[in-house]
């Protein structure tokens, strides 16, 4: 009964807890259940999820062609944009041009009304003087072709229409001399004068000269002369000195032409301009005969330090005789005969007749910028700039500039070559002085002796080309000088005791520790360094015999290189200074040159 009591509570404990096994089973596998409701759930939405990525993959891909179909569009807009502002800016400028074009044509077209209704007369005028000049008409009012009487209305009709124009009492003059009226004449003339004495003394002395009356255009071409300013020389008076240079004016007025450019000359300080600048000594200098860099190099490394002075003595000894090299084919000796033509007196003479009054000149320059503004299609800058390039071709120029340009750059002036002759004899006294100034420049800068030297030796030699220098004892004073030199540096080559003694040491220590340290790498070390300082103990010992060697070696070459570049010196020098002191001279054939060539006793 006992043992029936006992097993009955453990029965029912285990039931127990087999009851309660089950229920936890139970409760894991709802548990479990609920797990996986949960997982087929979460599986659904990431397949949800993953779908919806790979729509908006989709999407974002479709939005990326947009996007870059768009970005194609706008850089097609955007060029579309540019070339239409191109087109735009382009129109606008043409618009501009055009509208400058239309308005330069309007106002052309009006000045040109303007100048017909106010000049037309001038140009019957001048018609009229051309007409009258001739020599043509005179002999046809002579000869009774042509009435005078009819001649003298004419003039008459244009002093009427123009009473403030030089031209037109000028041609009242000439109409009077054809029918020998010689008060009215003069009458006429004075009137003439009172309006514009240049131009009407420069008529007069070209048509006197057109007709054969020299003295009394020498006279008139002489009140000219004295009524100009030589700071304003324009292109008449350049045509005019090709005139009187070739004597179609006749030999006083060629004389007085001369006179009148060195009384100029003499008011000029021909030496100073601006303070500093001298124009003449300038271009001499250009024309000096240069020294090459590789000129003399013996010579230039023996005096090194005074080469570049010695240099510049020569090249100014040179000028004279490079000025007259150059003189000598710029002006050819002057011909025998002068021509009879009357080329440049002809045309002075039509050139004067056309040329406009100041009134005249404003509007014909208006006119002709209107003209270049129509011809570059309303461009405004081109057309101011192509008129200024002319205006600067016709400016005047001063009388220094015109003596020394028609000397030393030909191709600035409208001279001819008799012109330019006569220029060179107003300028010739400037041009010898500055020769002459070259010459005693170099003259002072030529020294007595010339030292030289190289390599720490030094001596003196004369720079008379005709001493004879011997080169024996300066070749035997270079030589003991660089031996000397070579002696000191073989010298300084000495033994390092120091290094020699320590590298024995250790190449005798390592030896001895190569020898007592087991085999390995240790001792393989040890026997290295060893023979390392060994080789450096000898490369010690050998080195002062075979640098000595080299620096003797060395020192040998040396004197024979500077031996044979004092002998080249000297031979140098004697051509170098034959040269200069033969430069020294020039001025006395320069002014010879000048003698002969003008056929006067040079006073200077």
């Amino acid at each position: 009964m006992s043992e029936g009591f006992e097993i009955e509570p453990l029965e029912g404990e285990l039931e127990e807890a087999l009851s309660d096994l089950k229920a936890g089973q139970r409760r894991q596998d709802e548990a479990l259940g609920t797990v996986v409701r949960g997982v087929g759930s979460l599986d659904i939405a990431v397949s949800t999820v993953l779908a919806e990525i790979a729509g908006l993959r989709g999407e974002l891909s479709e939005v990326a062609a947009e996007v870059l179909d768009v970005r194609q569009s706008v850089r097609a807009v955007d060029d579309a944009v540019a070339q239409l502002h191109d087109v735009f800016a382009e129109f606008t400028a043409r618009y501009v041009q055009d509208q400058a074009r239309v308005a330069a044509e309007a106002e052309l077209a009006q000045l040109t009304l303007d100048w017909q209704s106010r000049f037309e007369q001038r140009r019957r005028t001048r018609a009229l003087a051309h007409g009258l000049v001739h020599t043509l008409t005179r002999d046809a009012v002579e000869r009774g072709v042509v009435d005078a009487a009819a001649v003298e209305s004419c003039a008459a009709e244009r002093l009427l229409m123009e009473p403030s124009y030089w031209l037109a009492p000028a041609v009242v003059a000439l109409a009077a001399r054809h029918r020998g009226e010689v008060q009215r004449a003069r009458r006429a003339v004075s009137q003439a004068f009172s309006l514009d004495p240049a131009k009407s003394n420069l008529f007069f002395a070209l048509t006197c000269s057109r007709l054969g009356e020299f003295k009394e255009a020498a006279r008139r071409m002489d009140q000219y002369l004295r009524s100009i300013d030589s700071y304003a020389l324009d292109e008449d008076f350049q045509i005019v000195l090709d005139a009187v240079a070739c004597r179609e004016l006749g030999d006083d007025a060629h004389t007085y032409a001369e006179l009148a450019m060195k009384r100029w000359a003499g008011q000029l300080d021909l030496a100073r301009s601006n303070g500093e600048f001298d124009p003449v000594a300038d271009h001499l200098w250009e024309l000096r005969h240069r020294v090459r860099n590789d000129a003399f190099p013996a010579l230039g490394r023996l005096c090194e330090s005074e080469w570049d002075q010695l240099r510049r003595g020569i090249e100014l000894a040179s000028v004279p005789g490079a000025a007259l090299e150059y003189l000598r084919e710029q002006f050819p000796p002057e011909p025998a005969a002068w021509a009879e033509a009357g080329t440049y007196a002809e045309g002075a003479l039509g050139a004067l007749i056309d040329r406009y009054d100041a009134e005249e000149r404003a509007l014909d320059r208006r006119m002709e910028y209107l003209r270049r503004v129509i011809d570059h299609g309303g461009d405004a800058d081109g057309a101011r700039r192509s008129v200024s390039v002319d205006d600067d071709a016709r400016r005047p120029a001063d009388l220094r500039t015109l003596l020394v340009n028609a000397v030393f750059v030909p191709r600035s002036v409208l001279l001819g070559d008799e012109a330019r002759r006569l220029v060179l004899r107003t300028l010739w006294p400037r041009v010898l002085e500055a020769t002459q100034e070259c010459a005693d420049r170099a003259q002072h800068l030529l020294p007595r002796e010339l030292a030289i030297g190289t390599d720490g030796w030094s001596g003196v030699v004369p720079t008379d080309p005709s001493a004879d220098v011997d080169a024996g004892p300066l070749v035997a004073e270079l030589k003991g000088a660089i031996e000397e030199r070579t002696g000191r540096q073989v010298d300084a080559v000495r033994l390092n005791p120091v290094r020699l003694w320590g590298a024995i040491l250790l190449s005798l220590v390592a030896g001895v520790l190569g020898f007592i340290t087991a085999a390995g790498a240790a001792r393989s070390v040890a026997l290295c360094l060893g023979l390392g300082c060994a080789g450096w103990a000898w490369h010690e010992w050998r080195r002062v015999p075979v640098r000595r060697r080299e620096l003797r070696t060395e020192g040998s070459v040396l004197a024979r290189q500077r031996v044979r570049m004092l002998r080249q010196g000297l031979e140098q020098r004697e051509e170098f200074f034959s040269v200069w002191t033969d430069h020294l001279h020039g001025p006395d054939g320069l002014r010879t040159w000048g003698t002969e060539t003008w056929h006067e006793v040079d006073e200077t």
